[in-house]
């Protein structure tokens, strides 16, 4: 369990499903995400959840409100390249019942346990320009920053719109102001080494688990 201001971050269980497959079914979720996919059944959720524990490069994971514990969203690890030490990771809260700083707040969680307990150096996501919830908490507050754009690569209501390439690399999540806290959060201590030591990007010692 990863603890933050607002939320825990956890392992997605069983009895998340039927929250989950609520989440990837709601319109205003289903409209600012670049992905598409057919209609969620909660049917199919428990051999969508079996294939994820499976694979060695995805780990699910489920927001949780820290106050009552009950599920907000999903967030986690997806493409884990263990050569080259990134991921991608994106979010998906429910509109209407996570609190304010909701996002920012996992985004900061999760860059944390990659950076420091994974071992990764670089995590990557998509975002539409629409999308102005998600550009605010990655890039204006989470420190990441939009490397490309893809023109017209998403068809979403009638229309296509660009797709936006943003990432974080680990020196650029130790230069945010509160990433101290948040490793502090996640690690127990800071573990943060100093630049002047050299070794800011020593590889960690990470065993690959189950997937998001």
């Amino acid at each position: 369990m990863l603890n933050g201001r607002l939320v825990a971050i956890r392992p997605t269980w069983k009895d998340d499903l039927d929250f989950l497959a609520d989440l990837a079914n709601q319109d205003e979720v289903r409209h600012n995400v670049g992905g598409w996919h057919w209609p969620i059944s909660r049917d199919t959720q428990q051999d969508w959840l079996l294939r994820s524990h499976a694979d060695p490069h995805v780990q699910r994971l489920t927001v949780v409100d820290r106050s009552t514990n009950e599920p907000l969203g999903l967030t986690g690890l997806w493409e884990v390249d263990w050569h080259n030490r990134s991921a991608l990771t994106a979010i998906k809260l429910m509109p209407g019942v996570s609190p304010r700083g909701a996002g920012s707040d996992s985004i900061m969680l999760v860059m944390a346990w990659a950076f420091y307990e994974v071992g990764l150096r670089r995590l990557h996501s998509t975002i539409l320009p629409f999308n102005q919830a998600s550009l605010g908490a990655y890039v204006r507050k989470c420190g990441w920053q939009v490397e490309g754009r893809d023109r017209e690569a998403v068809f979403r209501g009638g229309h296509w719109h660009d797709l936006l390439r943003v990432a974080i690399l680990r020196p650029e999540f130790e230069a945010l102001p509160h990433a101290d806290e948040y490793l502090d959060r996640v690690c127990g201590t800071s573990t943060r080494v100093p630049a002047q030591s050299g070794r800011v990007d020593e590889p960690l010692t990470v065993e690959a688990s189950a997937r998001p």
